[in-house]
């Protein structure tokens, strides 16, 4: 076994050090995490290499078609383009959000599942930020637009949505709980 055991400072064996402790869900949220991130730029590198040009879509067919898109605004266009000014800030921004996250995932106190969420929100703004460090711009690529959806989207954007519905469940869990009811007693 080669990591079976390892040596302490007192000449002493630690037995089984990794092969029986329990992983831990931090190292399992990040995990999750970094293979969203990979995802999501494989997705975007196969999207600006396969698609003619900006614009060109793919018609699938079930609910989702792709569609080339570079966003250089923010999720829905909520804050209009500013040029240099907007694709920095934006970059800074979710640099920040991504590094104060993983803080929080890191942290024993977390919970699994908002571990897990934090994680995934951090591998979403990581993914984008890196689109806006790489071209100026963020690679969308799913268009709903069937489905009455009118925004482009990618996987770190799937992956924001994911953290929050795991954060939402977390935090509806405690309240979902049997309560105890003692009747007969005033």
């Amino acid at each position: 076994m080669i990591f079976g055991t390892l040596p302490r400072p007192d000449g002493q064996q630690n037995e089984n050090l990794f092969v029986n402790s329990p992983p831990n869900s931090s190292i399992i949220a990040l995990s999750a995490a970094f293979a969203m991130l990979g995802l999501d730029q494989l997705t975007k590198h196969w999207a600006l290499v396969s698609f003619g040009a900006v614009g060109t879509t793919i018609e699938l067919a079930g609910p989702i078609d792709l569609t080339l898109v570079l966003n250089r605004s923010n999720a829905f266009g909520l804050i209009p383009a500013y040029g240099e000014f907007s694709r920095w800030a934006l970059t800074a921004l979710n640099l920040a959000v991504a590094v104060i996250l993983l803080r929080f995932v890191l942290r024993q106190s977390t919970s699994r599942l908002n571990a897990f969420g934090l994680a995934f929100i951090s591998a979403g703004a990581l993914g984008n930020a890196l689109d806006r460090l790489r071209l100026g711009a963020v690679v969308d690529l799913f268009d709903a637009s069937k489905l009455g959806f009118v925004w482009v989207f990618n996987v770190a954007d799937v992956s924001i949505d994911l953290g929050i519905a795991l954060i939402l469940v977390a935090s509806l869990l405690p309240l979902s709980g049997l309560r105890k009811v003692e009747h007969g007693k005033d």
